[in-house]
C-alpha cells in the first residue's frame, strides 16, 4: 500500500504511461496515422532530458515534494501581476529596475506573476508582449535567462506561457515565408497556413463558420512569401514595383497604383496592417491628391474593428475587386479589365505568393497547429525551459484556444482537455512544484463547474469576476450584488485541492465575460457609460443585427418590467414557438418604432439602462467585451483627493475579503493607483494601452515620497494591507470560501459589505461602507463565531472595539471606512510594513 506521506518520484512510469495514452486518445490513427505515437517519444526524450539538466538546487527541492498534499505548493503571498518593464530606469535592465523597487517601496509584495518576457517585437501593436518571437529567451532589454531565473526563485512565482501562438517574426514563421531550404512543408505544418485556393475551399465547406473568436479582427490574416524566382527573390518593394511596371504595355501604371495593388487582399480583408504597409496607404491617398482630382475618401473608409494610431482605412463596399479599384482610381472598364488581369499574372512572380494563416489574437499572432509533429514539437521544446525554472505557478495562457477542429468552435474542445493533462502529467513528471494556473477567460459559473470536475479538476484556475463587479458595487453603493457571487459558489462542489487564482484587475481589458452570470444586463450598461464618461474605452464585439436570443429577451423584459409575451409578439417576427432566436419585425428599423412597439415614450426608453443595452445590441450589432479603464477610472470620479483615496483602499480591502482562501493578485500599476495613461494610448493606438503605464522609476520614486499626492497616500495603504492579508491566519489558502453578508437587522444597509473569511478557529469579519455616506450598522457576531469574545480588535486602525452584552456590535461607519476584525491583534512582521 502507497504511504500516504510518500516523497515525489521523477519520471513516474504511470504518467509517462498516461501521456502516451492522452496523446492516442487526441490523435487517433485513423486521421492522425502515426502521430501519436512519434509526438510521445518525442515528449517523453524531453521530459527526461529537462529532469537530467535540471539544477540540482532545485531537483533537491522537487524531491521533498508530497504528492498527497497538493495545496503544500500554495503561498500564502499576494502576487503583482507586472511586466518585466513595468518601471525602468536609464542604463538599468529593467528586471533589476523592477525587482529594486518593489523591494525598496512595496516590502509587503512578496509574490510575482511576470507577464510574457521573452523576446518580443518591441517596435510595432504586439498586444502587450504576448505576441512572443521565441517563448524560451528573455528579451534583451529586460535582461537575461539568469536574473529571470533569480527573481523566480525569490518571490512566489508565477511565469506566463503563451501557449496559443507565437508572434510573426518567429524563427520558424519567417523561416517559411522566406522559403530558406527545402523543408518548408515542415515549417508550414507548425501553423495553420494556406493557399488562398485552399483557404476559399475551406470557406466553401463552411469550416471555419463555427469558430469562436476572443477579438473581432480577421481570423486569418494574409501574409506574402519570397518570391521563389531568383530574379526577383532579394529586391526590395521598389525595385519590385519597376519590375512589375515593365510588365505593362505602355509601362504607365503609377507607383502608388501599383504599390495599392500590392496589398489590396490585405485591405480588403480588414486586417491591421504593418508600417510597411500601411505606408502604401498613405502614398496612394497623396497621389490621388496631388495629380487627380479623385478625393481618396470616395475610395477608403475606415475600418470598426481594428485599433491602430495611424487611421484604419478600409475600401468602401463597393470596391469588391483589383477592377473596381482601378475603375475608382479613374481607368475605364476595359482598361481596368487589362490592368487587373495582367497584375495578377505576375503578382505571386514579383511579389510573393498571398498564403492565410490563422491568427486567433492579432494579425501578427500566429496559431500554433497542434496537431502536426511540427507545432506540438515546438511547444514541447518551448515547454520544457518553463519546467526547468524554479516556478511555483505556470499560467497557461488561452489554453481553450490550443487545439483546433474545423467545424467546430476550436474553443474549449475535448481535445483541450487532454492536452491540458498531458501538460499537468508532465509537470507532475518532473516539476512537480509547479502548479499550472489555467488561464480560461469565461463567466464564474463556467470556471467554477471546470474546477468540480471530478474526473480532472485543474488544480488552479483564473477567476475574472470580479474586475466587472466592484467597480459597480462601488459606484451603485449597492452590497447586495455580492451575495450573488457566493449564492453561484454554492452550487459547486469544488475539491479542497483546487484553487483560484483571484484578481480584480490585470494588464487587459476588464472581463466583461467573466462577470455575465453574475451582473444584470443595465449594470454592465451603466459600467460601460462610466468608462467612457471616465475617458476610457470600451471594446464592443459584433453581434448578428435584429435578432435576439429568447432567454436574453427575457432578462431584458424582466430587467425593464415589461411583460414579455406581448413585447414579443409587437417587436419580432412570429415563428415556431421552439425557436431560440427572435428576429424583429421588418416594421422595426429604428429606436423610435421600438418605443411605439412597446407604447413607452422615447425618454422612458433611453433613460432605461436594460433597454439601452438590447437597442446596442438588436439594432447596433454591438455589445461590451473588454473595457479599457485603469481601476481608479472604473469608478464615478470623485473631487476631493483624500475621499478618493479611502474609496480606493476600500476597493481593495473589499477585493482581498472576497478572494478569501485563493491565491490573491494586485496589478503592479494598482499598487500606487495609476490613472488612465492617455499619453501612451496615443502613442500607441491600443486601447488596452490606457492602463498598461510603463513607469520611469525616478517619477514613481517621487510619488512615493510625496506625502501630499494621492499616489502616497495609496501606495502606503495597499503596502499594508497586503502585509495584513499575507498575516491573517484566518485567509489561509487551506481555509474555506469567504461569506458574503449584509449587515444585521430588519433594514441593514445595502452600503455596506461585511465579509467572513475563517480557518479552523481563526474568524475575521472585514467590513466595508462603500458609500459616501455614513452608515450606522449592527453585525451580529454570533453568525461569525466571534460572540465569545467582548473584546475584539480591528487591524487596520489599530485599536480594540467592544461589543455589547447581547453578542452584537453596533457602530457608525464614516464614508469608505473599513475595518478588519479579529478576536486579537493579526501579527504581522514589521519589516513588511511602511510606517508614517
Amino acid at each position: 500500500m502507497k504511504k500516504r506521506n510518500e516523497n515525489w518520484k521523477p519520471l513516474a512510469e504511470n504518467n509517462l504511461k498516461d501521456i502516451r495514452q492522452m496523446f492516442n486518445l487526441i490523435l487517433p490513427d485513423k486521421e492522425y496515422g502515426d502521430l501519436a505515437e512519434t509526438i510521445s517519444d518525442y515528449w517523453v526524450k524531453m521530459l527526461k532530458n529537462v529532469w537530467k539538466n535540471k539544477a540540482d538546487a532545485i531537483k533537491e527541492k522537487d524531491l521533498k515534494f508530497k504528492p498527497s498534499d497538493p495545496l503544500s505548493r500554495i503561498q500564502q503571498k499576494t502576487v503583482v501581476i507586472s511586466y518585466a518593464d513595468s518601471v525602468t530606469e536609464k542604463g538599468e535592465k529593467s528586471l533589476v529596475t523592477l525587482d529594486n523597487f518593489l523591494g525598496k517601496y512595496f516590502p509587503a509584495v512578496r509574490g510575482m506573476h511576470m507577464l510574457p518576457a521573452c523576446e518580443v517585437a518591441e517596435d510595432r501593436f504586439n498586444d502587450g508582449f504576448f505576441s512572443q518571437v521565441v517563448r524560451d529567451q528573455i528579451h534583451g532589454a529586460f535582461g537575461t535567462n539568469q536574473k529571470f531565473s533569480e527573481m523566480m526563485e525569490k518571490y512566489y512565482s508565477m511565469a506566463d506561457f503563451v501557449l496559443n501562438h507565437v508572434d510573426i517574426n518567429n524563427p520558424m514563421f519567417q523561416a517559411y515565408l522566406n522559403g530558406d531550404d527545402d523543408k518548408d512543408v515542415e515549417k508550414k505544418d507548425c501553423f495553420y497556413i494556406y493557399t488562398e485556393e485552399e483557404y476559399q475551399d475551406h470557406c466553401t465547406q463552411g469550416d471555419f463558420s463555427q469558430i469562436f473568436r476572443p477579438r473581432p479582427f480577421p481570423l486569418f490574416s494574409i501574409f506574402r512569401k519570397k518570391p521563389e524566382d531568383e530574379k526577383y527573390k532579394n529586391l526590395g518593394h521598389a525595385e519590385k514595383v519597376i519590375e512589375m511596371q515593365a510588365c505593362f504595355k505602355h509601362n504607365d501604371l503609377p507607383e502608388p497604383v501599383i504599390s495599392l495593388l500590392s496589398i489590396f487582399n490585405k485591405i480588403k480583408n480588414d486586417q491591421m496592417l504593418l508600417a510597411e504597409d500601411y505606408c502604401h496607404i498613405v502614398n496612394f491617398r497623396d497621389y490621388l491628391k496631388n495629380n487627380t482630382d479623385i478625393d481618396p475618401d470616395t475610395i477608403f473608409t475606415t475600418s470598426a474593428i481594428q485599433e491602430i494610431k495611424s487611421i484604419p482605412y478600409i475600401f468602401h463596399d463597393r470596391i469588391k475587386s483589383m477592377e473596381d479599384f482601378l475603375e475608382a482610381v479613374g481607368y475605364i472598364k476595359d482598361s481596368a479589365l487589362e490592368y487587373a488581369s495582367n497584375y495578377r499574372q505576375f503578382d505571386n512572380n514579383i511579389f510573393g505568393e498571398e498564403i492565410r494563416a490563422l491568427t486567433t489574437f492579432s494579425h501578427v499572432q500566429v496559431d500554433l497547429n497542434t496537431s502536426t509533429f511540427q507545432g506540438l514539437k515546438m511547444l514541447a521544446d518551448d515547454f520544457s525551459w518553463y519546467l526547468s525554472l524554479d516556478l511555483d505557478m505556470l499560467r497557461l495562457d488561452a489554453a481553450n484556444f490550443a487545439f483546433k477542429k474545423w467545424k467546430t468552435t476550436c474553443f474549449g474542445l475535448p481535445e483541450v482537455s487532454s492536452l491540458m493533462k498531458i501538460l499537468y502529467l508532465s509537470i507532475d513528471s518532473v516539476s512537480p512544484r509547479i502548479v499550472a494556473n489555467l488561464e480560461v477567460n469565461d463567466q464564474l459559473g463556467s470556471i467554477l463547474s471546470q474546477m468540480a470536475d471530478k474526473n480532472a479538476p485543474p488544480p488552479m484556475m483564473y477567476d475574472f469576476h470580479l474586475a466587472g463587479i466592484l467597480p459597480v458595487v462601488f459606484n451603485t453603493g449597492n452590497a447586495e450584488i455580492l451575495l450573488r457571487i457566493f449564492k453561484k459558489i454554492a452550487g459547486y462542489d469544488i475539491p479542497k485541492e483546487s484553487i483560484r487564482f483571484s484578481l480584480a484587475e490585470s494588464h487587459d481589458g476588464k472581463s466583461v465575460r467573466g462577470s455575465l452570470d453574475i451582473l444584470t444586463l443595465a449594470e454592465r450598461q451603466v459600467l460601460a457609460d462610466t468608462v467612457e464618461q471616465n475617458k476610457g474605452r470600451v471594446k464592443y464585439k459584433g453581434v448578428p443585427e435584429r435578432q435576439s436570443a429568447v432567454a436574453e429577451f427575457k432578462e431584458v423584459c424582466n430587467g425593464a418590467n415589461i411583460d414579455f409575451e406581448n413585447s414579443k409578439k409587437r417587436l419580432f417576427k412570429q415563428g415556431d414557438p421552439s425557436d431560440t432566436t427572435l428576429y424583429l419585425d421588418e416594421s422595426i428599423r429604428n429606436e423610435s418604432d421600438i418605443a411605439g412597439a412597446l407604447d413607452i415614450s422615447m425618454d422612458d426608453l433611453t433613460g432605461n439602462d436594460t433597454l439601452r443595452f438590447f437597442i446596442n445590441k438588436v439594432l447596433h450589432g454591438r455589445e461590451p467585451y473588454e473595457l479599457c479603464v485603469s481601476t481608479r477610472d472604473s469608478m464615478i470620479e470623485i473631487e476631493n483627493n483624500e475621499l478618493e483615496a479611502e474609496r480606493y483602499l476600500a476597493f481593495y480591502t473589499l477585493a482581498f475579503a472576497l478572494m478569501g482562501r485563493n491565491v490573491k493578485s494586485i496589478y503592479f500599476n494598482d499598487l500606487m493607483g495609476l490613472p488612465n495613461d492617455y499619453e501612451k494610448f496615443e502613442e500607441s493606438g491600443e486601447l488596452r494601452d490606457l492602463k498598461r503605464t510603463k513607469s520611469d522609476y525616478q517619477k514613481l520614486e517621487n510619488l512615493s515620497k510625496d506625502n501630499t499626492s494621492i499616489q502616497y497616500r495609496i501606495a502606503k495603504g495597499i503596502n499594508n494591507i497586503i502585509a495584513l492579508v499575507d498575516s491573517d491566519p484566518a485567509l489561509n489558502f487551506r481555509g474555506n470560501e469567504a461569506e458574503a453578508r449584509l449587515p444585521s437587522g430588519d433594514n441593514p444597509s445595502k452600503s455596506v459589505a461585511v465579509i467572513h473569511t475563517f480557518y479552523q478557529n481563526h474568524h475575521t469579519l472585514i467590513v466595508v461602507n462603500i458609500g459616501q455616506r455614513a452608515e450606522e450598522i449592527t453585525i451580529d457576531l454570533d453568525r461569525f463565531n466571534l460572540s465569545d469574545r467582548q473584546s475584539l480588535f480591528d487591524n487596520i486602525n489599530g485599536q480594540k472595539i467592544m461589543s455589547g452584552a447581547d453578542g452584537k456590535l453596533a457602530m457608525t461607519l464614516q464614508p469608505y471606512q473599513r475595518l478588519w476584525i479579529s478576536r486579537e491583534s493579526i501579527e504581522i512582521p514589521q519589516e513588511m510594513l511602511l510606517k508614517n
